[in-house]
């Protein structure tokens, strides 16, 4: 049986229904109407964005994954340029996505080329186009794994109204991904949360191996790493895989 939201009836996905138990506005009425007809659970996430982007007059929008307090990864996304958004944080160690997931509240930047609350991610997602972003925390009680950032490319606060249709995508977002992971179907939630686990891991161990070249801390080491990704202009992931292939070193 659907689930009743407000004056429409949101459709039940195998068993896991998305509970916006809230007024739907027509943003939220077209946002949640393109989950209908999506076959394929997996893609819902990024039909979500998608949609989101479109109705809510935003620019692009992403799911980050957060597996560590500072660890974020692109689980789904609008376009290209969300997914740098989300990789510029991992690759710095700083941005929305991450401060969202940690104090569990919106982080809401109407002019990023104004702000001083990142230096560095500011400056890089100013140059790929981005002028104001928007995160909102993914989170069960207190439980918090990440978060719905999104985007656009003037300057500007959200509109009247968009915030609190945001929060309730923020929320769909969060059940879906939940509902993909208890499902477990073959290329699911799950072997996504594999694949990036797996990504991290050669990060973390290319951080083990500038550790024994320098001789430095750990934290030390991921700085160092991070900061030849950003120089060189690549993602992190990818020069740790260098890193541990031995094409690159680093010595003191």
């Amino acid at each position: 049986m659907p689930v009743q939201t407000g004056s429409r009836p949101v459709p039940a996905r195998r068993g896991c229904p998305y509970r916006a138990r809230v007024a739907v506005t027509s943003r939220l009425d077209s946002i949640l109407g393109s989950l209908d007809d999506v076959g394929d659970p997996d893609a819902s996430l990024e039909v979500l964005c998608r949609a989101s982007a479109g109705a809510l007059g935003l620019s692009g929008a992403a799911v980050a994954l957060i597996l560590t307090d500072s660890d974020p990864g692109s689980l789904a996304s609008s376009d290209e340029r969300a997914s740098l958004v989300v990789d510029l944080e991992f690759t710095l160690g700083e941005g929305p996505s991450i401060d969202a997931h940690n104090s569990g509240h919106p982080v809401l930047v109407a002019d990023l080329a104004a702000s001083t609350r990142w230096s560095t991610f500011a400056r890089e997602a100013v140059t790929a186009g981005v002028a104001a972003v928007f995160a909102l925390p993914l989170q069960v009680g207190a439980a918090r794994f990440g978060a719905f950032t999104v985007y656009r490319d003037r300057a500007g606060p959200l509109g009247e109204g968009v915030l609190v249709d945001a929060l309730v995508v923020a929320d769909v977002a969060c059940e879906i991904a939940l509902c993909l992971q208890a499902q477990v179907p073959p290329g699911s939630l799950s072997q996504v949360l594999e694949n990036l686990a797996a990504q991290r891991t050669v990060v973390y161990q290319a951080t083990g191996m500038v550790l024994a070249q320098l001789g430095v801390g750990p934290e030390a080491a991921l700085a160092t790493l991070r900061a030849r990704a950003y120089a060189l202009g690549r993602p992190a992931g990818e020069v740790a895989a260098d890193v541990v292939a031995r094409r690159l070193g680093f010595d003191s």
